[in-house]
């Protein structure tokens, strides 16, 4: 009882007040068809017609679609636009859409509390949170007052979820265990060792949150802050080792910074910003991100994000290789790779939008003539307080001078000839976004730094 009234009922009651419309168990069972079915089918066939304009018939046909789909990562590529269909009538294949990323009230959002689905081995979710009948996020809550490492049995019972009713998590983005208290979130299939808490509420703050779960909620499951996750801080990435694929959901740091540089790209006052990242908190995925909402954008519209070019630079080969590897295994749209100072001069010279460049800025070096189109690029620079050395970023300047600058760095540097605020801050502002090593190490992502003093003889 203590379970459900102090971590399941409170977390309903969170997302109540969110957005989310509560519905029984018994409701939700007569939209599946059968109990061994997952997807609420008149929501979705409701939101298919509404979204598409498309009639019954075509709504049941895709609903039939979706049923038998068993990937997760194509049941992700489908909810971000990437679907189409014949519909009745059409003589060629229509694009289908799942979820409306711009405007989210036209969606429909619900949480169902114990969710069974039936299997060999029937299993009880605490919590299934829907989109338009299509179950994105699952939550166990646990006990507060339990002694027991309730965390390990929470991760424990989100595994047997996935292994005996894996067709609840096809479509899943992600899931959260909490005790009413704390919560953590992972990615589908993410080992208990990944899971982490969202402490930073940002653009909010702590304090306009009663308590830790409403915050934690509130940052997670919001109706569009989860839209935006599901839509531009999801990837896949190939392990180079086991050609496995891994599914990766962002962190908070992460999301802040890579929704701070869109806001400032999509409102044009300024054209740079430096994000202050500590080494290992994942700048690389960072910066895939940024890429991936920069090129989709699905969740606003902005002129200045039509169809942009991508420069991604870093000052070392091996770099340059790991970042083109990550772009690449997490599936960015046409990441080209300029092995020669020719080919990217080419590059960034031809005309036309949407590229993806990755290069090293030593083949900037005696650039002095600007391309024609340098307002339709953003360039990115990893390592950047390492870049300002022998002109180099005045080179990139010439070259590119109406371009978005946006700096990555661990470490930056201000000194008479050496100034990384200079070079990627507006002025009196800093740093866009700051994750420093204490951020790390209170995450747990950087192992904290030891001194023992020691005196010289």
């Amino acid at each position: 009882m203590s379970e459900y009234r102090l971590a399941e009922k409170a977390a309903l009651d969170v997302l109540a007040a969110i957005g989310w419309q509560a519905m029984s168990p018994e409701m939700a069972l007569a939209m599946r068809v059968e109990e061994n079915r997952v997807i609420l089918k008149p929501l979705l066939e409701d939101a298919l017609r509404e979204l598409n304009g498309i009639g019954a018939e075509d709504a049941e046909a895709i609903y039939n679609d979706l049923a038998t789909l068993c990937d997760n990562e194509e049941w992700q590529r489908k909810l971000r636009g990437g679907y189409s269909r014949r519909l009745i009538g059409a003589n060629r294949d229509s694009p289908i859409t799942l979820i409306d990323f711009k405007q989210t009230g036209r969606n429909r959002f619900h949480v169902v509390r114990q969710f069974r689905v039936a299997a060999q081995r029937p299993r009880v979710p605490d919590l299934v949170l829907f989109v338009n009948g299509i179950p994105l996020v699952v939550i166990e809550a646990k006990s507060p007052l339990k002694t027991t490492a309730k965390a390990e049995e929470a991760f424990e019972q989100i595994k047997q979820y996935e292994r005996d009713i894996p067709r609840l998590f096809f479509s899943n983005a992600f899931n959260l265990v909490t005790d009413g208290m704390a919560t953590l979130y992972g990615a589908t299939g993410a080992p208990s060792q990944f899971y982490a808490p969202w402490p930073d509420a940002w653009p909010r703050h702590r304090d306009e949150f009663p308590d830790d779960l409403a915050k934690d909620l509130w940052c997670l499951c919001e109706p569009s802050r989860l839209l935006d996750l599901v839509a531009h801080f999801i990837v896949f990435e190939i392990d180079p080792e086991t050609g496995r694929k891994v599914k990766k959901i962002c962190r908070y740091q992460q999301f802040r910074a890579v929704n701070k540089a869109v806001e400032r790209v999509a409102e044009g006052k300024h054209r740079k910003g430096l994000i202050w990242h500590t080494q290992g908190s994942g700048k690389s995925l960072t910066m895939v991100f940024l890429a991936l909402k920069l090129k989709t954008h699905l969740t606003l519209d902005a002129p200045s994000l039509a169809n942009p070019n991508l420069l991604v630079l870093t000052d070392r080969i091996d770099l340059d290789d790991q970042i083109s590897k990550t772009f690449v295994a997490c599936g960015l749209p046409n990441p080209t790779q300029c092995g020669s100072v020719a080919a990217l001069r080419e590059a960034v010279n031809r005309s036309g939008n949407g590229q993806i460049l990755l290069s090293t800025i030593f083949k900037f070096a005696g650039s002095k003539e600007a391309i024609p189109n340098s307002a339709n690029w953003i360039v990115l620079v990893d390592e950047c307080h390492r870049t300002q050395e022998k002109d180099l970023g005045a080179y990139l300047q010439k070259t590119l001078p109406d371009a978005h600058f946006y700096g990555f760095t661990g470490t930056p540097i201000k000194s008479t000839d050496k100034d990384t605020y200079a070079r990627f801050s507006i002025a009196g502002e800093g740093y866009l976004d700051k994750y420093g090593i204490d951020d790390a190490v209170r995450d747990g992502a950087t192992v904290p730094i030891l001194y023992e003093g020691r005196k010289a003889d």
